[in-house]
């Protein structure tokens, strides 16, 4: 296929950003490769109307650090990297993904796909006509938001092990934000686990009717509304950066623990705002690892058992995390970087 050319971009502190378009497929988007000291960059490919490029960038950026410190985490022998695409997921096609193979297969294997926020496991297949470089295929990984939910449920369990010991969960209450695909399977895993007190929000009328349909007795409250519940567990399972000076002061939940990634809108700030509120944050790296694990058998070709030990790990993981946190008095989130950052070494 006859492709433009992409531009690469000069990010300092990235180890390579370009830019693709074929504007004859509205297809345009940034992959960002933030580090490969562990081994090649892995992470999936985003499709969101962004308002413009500077958006866009903006969150690839962020999404390929965040991958960079959830691989590291997690231990596993990959660095970080994301794509995401501008445009409407309702117009993506065969020949769409397609064409942005090539783009991933001009890295050399430097960067590895795979599905994430409104791509599938039919658009992984698009992309492998055109690289090898494709996770999250049918037949092989699949589909990583059950994986990605399911870890998140056991970074949910040992966030409430933690702040109130033996307390069941049935006793407990919960805000989702977000029951798409992640999120309503981590609602299927809460109601199983004897959790009956449920907030949802979700701006997709059909994420709602689904849970709704499954669950008649949940509570559905107003997207704006759902983050500042009164509820002892805040799950947030949509987009990142809800966490900011404004919102963080009016949360009442004594726990935040869900799948979304990139929950703090600046990195500097805000998790200190957390943490002096009392608020014990599950970092967004650490608890939704579980769909990173689940794909990365494809390259590490590890056992269904190696997999799951990994997945458990994750909620002991955190508990490590808390405890380093408390013991130097300083924001879980800090405690997750210098957890992460001594397998960067």
């Amino acid at each position: 296929m006859n492709l433009p050319l992409s531009k690469e971009l000069t990010i300092p502190g990235f180890q390579k950003v370009i830019r693709f378009e074929v504007p004859s497929l509205h297809l345009l988007g940034f992959i960002a490769i933030h580090n490969t000291l562990r081994g090649p960059a892995l992470g999936g490919t985003r499709l969101w109307h962004y308002q413009d490029e500077s958006l866009a960038l903006k969150d690839v950026l962020r999404l390929a650090e965040g991958m960079t410190y959830k691989a590291a985490a997690a231990q596993l022998p990959l660095g970080g990297g994301k794509a995401v695409i501008i445009g409407n997921p309702n117009l993506k096609s065969y020949d769409f993904f397609k064409a942005y193979g090539h783009y991933v297969d001009s890295l050399q294997g430097q960067y590895i796909t795979a599905e994430d926020v409104n791509t599938n496991t039919d658009d992984m297949e698009a992309i492998l006509q055109s690289t090898r470089y494709v996770v999250g295929r049918k037949g092989q990984a699949g589909n990583p938001s059950p994986w990605t939910a399911l870890g998140a449920f056991k970074g949910i369990q040992s966030s409430i092990q933690y702040v109130w010991q033996n307390r069941p969960m049935s006793q407990c209450t919960f805000a989702i934000q977000g029951v798409g695909s992640t999120g309503l399977e981590v609602l299927h895993h809460l109601v199983k686990s004897g959790a009956t007190s449920i907030v949802i929000a979700d701006i997709n009328q059909n994420n709602l009717l689904q849970a709704k349909k499954d669950y008649p007795w949940i509570k559905v409250v107003a997207p704006d509304q759902l983050i500042f519940q009164e509820v002892d567990v805040l799950v947030p399972c949509a987009l990142g950066g809800i966490l900011d000076q404004s919102s963080i002061p009016k949360i009442k939940a004594k726990i935040i623990a869900g799948t979304a990634n990139n929950l703090l809108a600046n990195y500097d700030t805000d998790h200190h705002l957390i943490h002096r509120q009392g608020i014990l944050l599950a970092p967004d790296f650490i608890i939704n690892a579980g769909g990173l694990i689940q794909v990365s058998k494809e390259v590490t070709k590890e056992t269904e058992a190696q997999t799951l030990h990994r997945m458990e790990q994750i909620g002991s993981r955190l508990i490590s995390i808390y405890q380093l946190a408390e013991a130097k008095n300083i924001s879980t989130f800090e405690a997750a970087m210098r957890y992460a950052q001594q397998y960067l070494k």
